[in-house]
Protein backbone atom coordinates (compact mmCIF):
# COMPACT_ATOMS: atom_id res chain seq x y z
CA UNK A 1 0.00 0.00 0.00
CA UNK A 2 1.22 3.19 -0.71
CA UNK A 3 1.34 6.36 2.24
CA UNK A 4 1.02 9.55 1.60
CA UNK A 5 4.40 11.39 1.22
CA UNK A 6 5.46 13.37 4.25
CA UNK A 7 5.64 16.46 1.83
CA UNK A 8 3.25 19.04 2.06
CA UNK A 9 1.16 19.43 -1.04
CA UNK A 10 -0.16 23.32 -2.24
CA UNK A 11 -3.22 24.15 -0.56
CA UNK A 12 -2.26 21.78 2.72
CA UNK A 13 -1.72 22.58 5.68
CA UNK A 14 2.06 22.30 6.27
CA UNK A 15 3.67 20.55 9.32
CA UNK A 16 2.90 21.99 12.29
CA UNK A 17 5.69 22.61 15.20
CA UNK A 18 6.71 19.30 17.16
CA UNK A 19 3.37 17.69 18.67
CA UNK A 20 3.51 17.24 22.63
CA UNK A 21 5.44 13.93 23.57
CA UNK A 22 2.25 11.69 24.40
CA UNK A 23 1.73 12.47 20.64
CA UNK A 24 5.07 11.43 19.28
CA UNK A 25 5.02 8.73 21.60
CA UNK A 26 1.67 7.40 20.47
CA UNK A 27 2.96 7.70 16.93
CA UNK A 28 6.07 5.93 17.68
CA UNK A 29 4.84 2.83 19.51
CA UNK A 30 2.35 2.03 16.27
CA UNK A 31 5.19 2.93 13.97
CA UNK A 32 3.15 6.17 12.31
CA UNK A 33 5.91 7.38 10.46
CA UNK A 34 6.76 11.34 9.93
CA UNK A 35 4.64 13.89 10.56
CA UNK A 36 2.40 14.96 7.76
CA UNK A 37 -0.07 17.86 8.81
CA UNK A 38 -1.48 19.00 12.49
CA UNK A 39 -4.14 21.25 13.69
CA UNK A 40 -5.08 22.50 17.44
CA UNK A 41 -8.94 22.89 17.42
CA UNK A 42 -10.48 26.45 18.95
CA UNK A 43 -10.38 27.62 22.35
CA UNK A 44 -13.12 26.17 24.26
CA UNK A 45 -13.08 29.13 26.48
CA UNK A 46 -13.03 31.98 23.70
CA UNK A 47 -15.98 29.69 21.85
CA UNK A 48 -17.51 30.21 25.63
CA UNK A 49 -17.18 33.90 25.76
CA UNK A 50 -18.38 34.62 22.10
CA UNK A 51 -21.02 32.42 22.58
CA UNK A 52 -22.20 34.00 25.76
CA UNK A 53 -22.04 37.72 24.46
CA UNK A 54 -23.89 36.95 21.57
CA UNK A 55 -26.79 35.28 23.27
CA UNK A 56 -27.27 37.96 26.06
CA UNK A 57 -26.81 40.75 23.18
CA UNK A 58 -29.78 38.82 21.27
CA UNK A 59 -31.29 38.54 24.72
CA UNK A 60 -31.15 41.76 25.61
CA UNK A 61 -31.87 43.43 22.04
CA UNK A 62 -35.13 41.11 22.21
CA UNK A 63 -36.13 42.71 25.84
CA UNK A 64 -36.08 46.02 24.49
CA UNK A 65 -37.60 46.02 20.90
CA UNK A 66 -40.41 44.37 23.38
CA UNK A 67 -40.05 47.08 25.98
CA UNK A 68 -40.06 50.09 22.80
CA UNK A 69 -43.22 47.77 21.25
CA UNK A 70 -45.23 48.15 24.64
CA UNK A 71 -43.72 51.70 24.88
CA UNK A 72 -45.62 52.88 21.08
CA UNK A 73 -48.13 49.88 21.36
CA UNK A 74 -47.17 48.47 18.56
CA UNK A 75 -47.95 44.61 18.80
CA UNK A 76 -45.75 43.43 15.89
CA UNK A 77 -42.42 44.22 17.70
CA UNK A 78 -42.77 41.80 20.61
CA UNK A 79 -43.40 39.02 17.84
CA UNK A 80 -39.94 39.99 16.80
CA UNK A 81 -38.50 40.31 20.31
CA UNK A 82 -39.43 36.57 20.67
CA UNK A 83 -37.37 34.97 18.36
CA UNK A 84 -34.81 37.34 19.08
CA UNK A 85 -34.59 35.89 22.68
CA UNK A 86 -35.40 32.53 22.03
CA UNK A 87 -32.44 32.30 19.44
CA UNK A 88 -30.04 34.30 22.17
CA UNK A 89 -31.09 30.95 24.61
CA UNK A 90 -30.18 28.75 22.26
CA UNK A 91 -26.79 30.22 21.53
CA UNK A 92 -25.99 30.54 25.32
CA UNK A 93 -26.49 26.70 25.31
CA UNK A 94 -24.38 26.03 21.99
CA UNK A 95 -22.09 28.12 23.96
CA UNK A 96 -22.08 25.77 27.06
CA UNK A 97 -22.11 22.82 24.73
CA UNK A 98 -18.79 24.06 23.14
CA UNK A 99 -16.92 24.17 26.09
CA UNK A 100 -17.78 20.63 26.86
CA UNK A 101 -16.01 19.79 23.53
CA UNK A 102 -12.59 20.84 25.70
CA UNK A 103 -9.27 21.26 23.92
CA UNK A 104 -8.15 18.78 21.13
CA UNK A 105 -5.44 18.83 18.51
CA UNK A 106 -5.44 16.10 15.20
CA UNK A 107 -1.91 15.04 13.59
CA UNK A 108 -1.67 12.80 10.69
CA UNK A 109 1.35 11.04 10.28
CA UNK A 110 2.67 8.87 6.89
CA UNK A 111 0.76 5.87 8.56
CA UNK A 112 -2.21 6.78 11.06
CA UNK A 113 -3.52 9.96 13.03
CA UNK A 114 -3.52 10.40 16.56
CA UNK A 115 -6.31 12.56 17.91
CA UNK A 116 -5.60 14.24 21.45
CA UNK A 117 -8.73 15.80 23.47
CA UNK A 118 -7.70 17.09 27.02
CA UNK A 119 -4.94 15.14 27.09
CA UNK A 120 -6.28 11.82 25.91
CA UNK A 121 -5.12 10.69 23.15
CA UNK A 122 -6.17 8.00 20.32
CA UNK A 123 -4.36 6.64 17.64
CA UNK A 124 -6.06 5.39 14.30
CA UNK A 125 -3.72 3.37 11.26
CA UNK A 126 -4.72 4.11 8.04
CA UNK A 127 -4.99 0.23 7.32
CA UNK A 128 -7.78 0.54 10.21
CA UNK A 129 -9.89 3.00 8.84
CA UNK A 130 -13.42 1.78 7.16
CA UNK A 131 -14.80 5.43 5.87
CA UNK A 132 -14.39 9.54 6.44
CA UNK A 133 -17.92 10.99 7.37
CA UNK A 134 -18.02 14.75 6.27
CA UNK A 135 -20.18 15.92 8.97
CA UNK A 136 -22.50 18.70 8.02
CA UNK A 137 -25.75 20.95 9.53
CA UNK A 138 -29.06 20.25 8.67
CA UNK A 139 -31.96 22.26 8.86
CA UNK A 140 -33.53 25.08 7.11
CA UNK A 141 -31.17 27.60 7.61
CA UNK A 142 -28.51 29.15 6.07
CA UNK A 143 -25.74 26.45 7.53
CA UNK A 144 -27.84 23.75 6.26
CA UNK A 145 -25.05 21.52 4.59
CA UNK A 146 -21.49 23.34 5.90
CA UNK A 147 -18.91 21.16 7.24
CA UNK A 148 -19.13 20.69 10.98
CA UNK A 149 -16.61 17.84 11.64
CA UNK A 150 -15.25 14.89 10.26
CA UNK A 151 -15.58 10.88 11.61
CA UNK A 152 -12.60 8.89 11.00
CA UNK A 153 -14.83 5.25 11.68
CA UNK A 154 -12.30 2.63 11.89
CA UNK A 155 -13.04 -1.17 10.60
CA UNK A 156 -13.95 -2.02 14.16
CA UNK A 157 -16.85 0.85 14.91
CA UNK A 158 -14.45 3.59 16.70
CA UNK A 159 -15.53 6.86 15.64
CA UNK A 160 -12.64 9.90 16.09
CA UNK A 161 -13.92 13.45 15.74
CA UNK A 162 -11.51 16.12 13.95
CA UNK A 163 -12.48 19.05 13.82
CA UNK A 164 -12.96 21.39 10.97
CA UNK A 165 -12.87 24.61 13.10
CA UNK A 166 -9.07 25.64 14.19
CA UNK A 167 -7.46 27.46 16.17
CA UNK A 168 -5.87 30.67 15.38
CA UNK A 169 -2.66 30.48 13.42
CA UNK A 170 -3.17 27.19 12.34
CA UNK A 171 -4.55 25.62 9.31
CA UNK A 172 -7.02 22.99 8.77
CA UNK A 173 -5.90 19.89 7.68
CA UNK A 174 -9.58 18.70 6.52
CA UNK A 175 -8.45 18.67 2.85
CA UNK A 176 -5.54 16.69 3.58
CA UNK A 177 -7.24 14.53 5.67
CA UNK A 178 -9.92 13.65 2.76
CA UNK A 179 -7.20 13.43 0.18
CA UNK A 180 -5.39 10.68 2.10
CA UNK A 181 -8.70 8.66 2.95
CA UNK A 182 -9.36 8.79 -1.07
CA UNK A 183 -6.12 7.65 -1.64
CA UNK A 184 -6.89 4.26 1.24
CA UNK A 185 -9.53 3.50 -1.71
CA UNK A 186 -11.93 3.86 1.34
CA UNK A 187 -15.05 6.19 0.75
CA UNK A 188 -15.42 9.25 1.66
CA UNK A 189 -19.39 10.16 2.54
CA UNK A 190 -21.56 13.10 3.54
CA UNK A 191 -23.64 12.62 6.96
CA UNK A 192 -24.92 14.24 9.82
CA UNK A 193 -28.37 16.30 10.05
CA UNK A 194 -28.08 17.20 6.43
CA UNK A 195 -28.50 13.93 5.20
CA UNK A 196 -31.12 12.92 8.29
CA UNK A 197 -28.33 11.44 10.73
CA UNK A 198 -28.52 13.21 14.04
CA UNK A 199 -26.36 10.82 16.02
CA UNK A 200 -22.60 9.72 14.93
Amino acid sequence: MTYPPNTPEPGFAAPPQAPPDEVLQAAASRQFGSLIAGQRGTNPFGNLAFGLGGGIALIAGGALVAWVGSLIDFRPLALLACPMIVIGLVVIVYAVMALAAGFTATYLFENGLVHTKNKKVDAVAWTEVDELWLWKAGGNTALAGNLLSYYVVTFDGRKVVVESAVGKGEQPLGPRLEQIVAQLGRPVVDSGPYVGKMRP
